[in-house]
């Protein structure tokens, strides 16, 4: 559950594995950019190791490993809101829905829908600049309407929740649309096997993993706060441990007083003492 997650070792290991593999495809893209023809080296390595550690490639280590991210952050969101629609929460909505997007969030990674936008933004506007990877004009104004949705969500949430939630989502949208604004001028005036068009989408693509990283902890912190691991109250709880050690305590001595009447020289129960004693005849 949750609520047995630690979230400073989650966010440690995780951020760790987010730097780890953007140094790793960074290393591996310089090397190939490097080379007297890089074009030549890059087309040896590109079914090997390039693939699949090179976050500017798809369905491969790093992909898989920021659509898990992104899944298990729609199932921490997910937790939270059954457990405020159990609990009748004034924000259980904004949870589920939460849940619903980094769900398909996770998916998009795998699929790349996203870049399907590409085309319908061509027929609007020239596919050059800024606008080469043009899907990001249709995502802005949708990531506006969201996070206005969400100001009161997150004035409402405990101030620290609410600020690194607020610096999650800086650093996914800064990382998907800021840095891909960056990344399509670069492809356009530098071209896709330069420097520094591999710099920005390894930022791009980094940025998106801490950010993810960055809401799990948030919500794995907030769920420690506010929900207990078997999500029962306390008080019912030793309650029912009161009421079912009574009802052992009682067993025992029935038991006792029904051993003593049937043994040899007893020939009755003294009721008066309460606890099953026994006269002799």
């Amino acid at each position: 559950m949750l609520t047995v997650i630690r979230p400073r070792r989650l966010l440690v290991v995780l951020a760790g594995m987010s730097l780890l593999l953007g140094a790793v495809s960074l290393v591996l893209n310089l090397v190939v950019l490097g080379a007297d023809t890089p074009g030549q080296l890059a087309a040896g390595m590109r079914s090997g190791v390039l693939d699949l550690l090179s976050v500017n490639r798809e369905a491969n280590l790093p992909t898989w490993f920021s659509s898990a991210l992104l899944l298990a952050a729609a199932a921490s969101a997910a937790g939270v809101a059954a457990w405020a629609h159990r609990n009748r929460d004034r924000w259980r909505w904004h949870w589920s829905v939460l849940a619903a997007a980094f769900g398909y969030l996770s998916v998009d990674e795998l699929l790349r829908l996203h870049e399907r936008a590409n085309h319908q933004v061509g027929k609007v506007v020239e596919t050059s600049g800024v606008f080469t990877f043009g899907w990001w004009v249709l995502a802005a104004p949708l990531v506006v309407v969201f996070a206005a949705a969400y100001l009161r969500f997150l004035r409402g949430l405990p101030g620290r929740i609410g600020l690194l939630i607020v610096v999650a989502g800086t650093l996914y949208v800064g990382g998907a649309i800021g840095m891909e604004v960056v990344g399509s001028w670069l492809a356009d005036d530098r071209g896709t096997l330069s420097a520094p068009y591999v710099l920005a989408t390894t930022a791009e693509e980094v940025l998106e993993m801490l950010g993810v990283v960055v809401f799990l902890y948030a919500v794995t912190t907030y769920a420690n706060s506010r929900m207990s691991v078997v999500d029962v109250p306390v008080a019912s709880a030793a309650t029912s441990l009161d009421e079912a050690a009574d009802r052992g305590g009682r067993g025992r001595h029935d038991d006792a007083a029904r051993r003593t009447a049937t043994a040899p020289g007893v020939s009755e129960l003294n009721d008066d003492t309460g606890i099953g004693g026994a006269r002799a005849a």
